[in-house]
């Protein structure tokens, strides 16, 4: 999620995010894309009233009051980064004890891939639902649309398969498909 944020990471979390306001903030939906574009292409330090602004992506009190839509993506954003740090944790403790001893005997070829698990145990779903809500309660968000966006992303992670398409590329059979 660094950077522009212009590649996979970011159409799942709009994914995701988009499930967080179809049931916090359905009358957004019309303008979610436009949204989680302008949020994916702001740089990192300007998508969020985090540094004393009032006005994140340049828009004014007004219309932050009306728009969940950037808090379900800085939510969604958030769960995101909290995954990749998880998986990347396992990822160098795996190297640690299973592969480090093997590289004395031969190179063998590494890549990383930071990816959704397959399956989210209870455990890391409760901390993903935590984690969606404290961003989007940050944000200024009433407690009940925190815990609404919190649990659209969790509903998302838990029915989302690890290789689906984004949203846009194939929403064949989605009941989101046409709106």
């Amino acid at each position: 999620m660094r950077g522009q944020g212009q590649g996979a990471d970011s159409a799942v979390a709009t994914r995701l995010a988009r499930r967080a306001v179809e049931a916090a903030a359905p009358q957004e939906l019309a303008q979610f894309a436009m949204t989680a574009e302008a949020f994916h292409r702001a740089a990192p330090h300007r998508r969020l009233p985090f540094d004393g602004r009032d006005e994140p992506l340049g828009l004014g009190v007004e219309a932050v009051a009306a728009l969940l839509s950037t808090a379900a993506l800085a939510a969604a954003v958030q769960v995101l980064e909290h995954l990749a740090q998880q998986s990347t944790e396992r990822a160098v403790d795996t190297v640690r004890r299973r592969a480090f001893p093997r590289l004395r005997r031969r190179r063998p070829e590494v890549t990383a891939t930071v990816a959704v698990p397959e399956r989210l145990s209870s455990e890391q779903l409760a901390q993903v639902r935590q984690i969606a809500m404290r961003t989007a309660a940050r944000l200024r968000v009433p407690e009940a649309q925190a815990w609404t966006i919190a649990d659209g992303i969790v509903a998302e992670l838990a029915t989302m398969a690890p290789d689906a398409a984004p949203p846009g590329e194939s929403e064949e059979g989605t009941p989101e498909a046409g709106q």
